[in-house]
């Protein structure tokens, strides 16, 4: 079946549109960045309607660049930065207040104060509470404090919501609403980010949204990843084009890098760095302060099953992996541990831009090695405070260990050893709550092309590193879905695509991987004091 697949991919720093053939290869691609606004210490904003210009102006390129006409599109895919909040009018479809971003911790007090009441009824902290339903933690980071912050500081945004003539949404549910011309809907996997999904009985939480007195009727309507979110309407594209999958970022990565058994696990390294390990069917609540989220809600195509499951690798995985396949009435729930760290690439950026290490990010592999050792140095970079597994907003970020012939070189090296390290605090919790031991980590995004990063990441975890030809993972995921869902893509599709680009095997002695994680945690003690 000839035909192609249009993915949009809205993050944190960009927006890109690729366009993927009928074997699941990019074709081309358009992007164009975004801005982000810091108007106070920690608030972090973005112009909803820059990102959707950006969007909509990289989805035309890519079709004109491929040698394409919109007819030629069989389904449109979108995945994007979760979290963050966009308020709009729900008649004019502008935008009533900044975009809030997943980044921004303004409403840190708030989150603060709810973690000290207690819900007696359930005998729980609120803490306990809000993570059994939700799978989540009272933390800036996930959108429902951020909607209140916007309810209780925009003048007359309060009385418009409870009029119903607002709409929220993170930035799926706007693009949805904009490409659609009026569907307010959200994909589940983005749901489950907002601290108001009940991800156990797959809806709103009643409980939560009268407890956050956030009302109802301004929320979108909940779809499964691979539901019907409507078509684009008339005159944006040359015919209408079917929403057929939607997946927030790092969901749409851990599809993307075929992490459909439980026990798989990928790492992706963004703007931040976000490790999630696919659990099964299971809500499983993380003991060790991780999160559950929902990895994806799909049906599964049984037509196979009914020949020779074992003749389809990945339905003989979810087979194998204890995962039931249902009929394609219904649709299966796949949850994921996620260990979630705020400044990865960030931190590159940071030395590039505000320290002025080099001019061009990929540059930092090379000073770093001008060096063998960072020495004594050790970067905690807490410049949003540390997430995974410390939760810690009230930190600030430190450089440690210099002596007079530290070099920027030094530096440079240490930066790149905290991603490395931070990623190795997330999978020791992840390894605490999993009965799988991992055996591998699948890596993505940008900073996943640094072979000194990713060399020492796989001595650091003691695991091999694999990285496939295709980095672009996360709109790949998202594309496999709708490729999958129009019926252009089965599901060896998921399997067949990812090719190995690189597998780097752990080749650091015990004793010294003990002595660079022994400096690490006693850097973070000292920050954590």
């Amino acid at each position: 079946m000839a035909g192609y697949i249009l993915a949009l991919d809205q993050g944190t720093t960009s927006s890109r549109a690729i366009i993927y053939d009928d074997q699941a290869r990019p074709i081309k691609i358009s992007q164009k960045p975004t801005t982000l606004l810091t108007p106070k210490l920690g608030y972090v904003e973005q112009d909803a309607m820059q990102i959707w210009h950006t969007q909509i102006s990289c989805a035309h390129d890519a079709i004109n660049q491929a040698g394409l006409l919109a007819t030629d599109i069989s389904s449109l895919a979108i995945t994007n930065q979760r979290e963050t909040i966009v308020i709009w009018d729900k008649r004019t479809g502008n935008p009533l207040a900044p975009a809030i971003v997943w980044q921004d911790r303004r409403s840190d007090a708030w989150c603060q104060q709810m973690q000290q009441q207690r819900v007696a009824k359930q005998d729980m902290t609120m803490q306990q509470y809000v993570q059994s339903i939700t799978g989540l933690r009272l933390d800036p980071y996930f959108s429902a404090s951020k909607i209140i912050w916007m309810l209780d500081n925009h003048p007359n945004l309060k009385d418009r919501a409870q009029r119903g003539e607002v709409a929220v949404g993170t930035i799926d549910s706007w693009l949805m609403f904009k490409l659609t011309g009026g569907e307010h809907v959200i994909d589940i996997t983005n749901a489950s980010r907002t601290l108001m999904y009940d991800i156990n009985k797959l809806e709103w939480s009643n409980e939560l949204l009268s407890k956050f007195g956030i009302n109802k009727n301004i929320l979108p309507k909940v779809l499964p990843s691979d539901g019907d979110f409507g078509k684009t309407k008339k005159g944006l594209f040359a015919k209408q084009i079917p929403i057929q999958a939607v997946l927030g970022d790092q969901q749409a990565a851990l599809f993307g890098q075929g992490c459909i058994s439980t026990g798989m696990a990928k790492n992706t390294y963004g703007t931040g760095c976000f490790m999630l390990m696919n659990i099964g069917s299971e809500v499983q609540l993380s003991q060790h302060q991780l999160l559950t989220t929902v990895g994806w809600q799909r049906r599964v195509d049984t037509a196979a099953l009914r020949t020779n499951p074992m003749e389809h690798p990945s339905l003989s995985k979810l087979v194998k992996s204890g995962q039931r396949i249902l009929t394609p009435a219904k649709r299966e729930v796949t949850y994921a541990l996620e260990g979630g760290v705020f400044m990865a690439g960030a931190i590159v950026q940071w030395l590039r831009d505000n320290l002025g290490l080099f001019n061009k990010s990929e540059d930092v592999e090379r000073l770093a090695k001008e060096v063998a050792s960072s020495e004594e140095v050790v970067l905690v970079p807490a410049f949003t405070g540390l997430g995974a597994p410390y939760w810690r907003s009230d930190i600030t970020a430190s450089i440690s260990g210099m002596s007079r012939g530290t070099t920027k070189a030094h530096i440079a090296r240490a930066a790149l050893e905290s991603i490395a390290f931070q990623t190795y605090d997330v999978l020791s919790a992840m390894q605490k709550d999993s009965p799988s031991p991992l055996t591998e980590l699948r890596v993505d995004g940008g900073a996943a092309n640094n072979n000194l990063l990713m060399q020492f990441q796989s001595d650091m975890l003691g695991v091999p590193v694999l990285r496939p030809k295709d980095t672009e993972i996360t709109a790949k995921g998202v594309a496999l879905l709708a490729g999958i869902t129009a019926g252009l893509y089965d599901e060896t599709t998921i399997d067949d695509s990812w090719d190995l680009d690189h597998s780097f095997e752990p080749m650091m002695s015990a004793d010294e991987r003990e002595a660079h994680l022994d400096k690490w945690h006693k850097a973070i003690t000292k920050t954590l004091q």
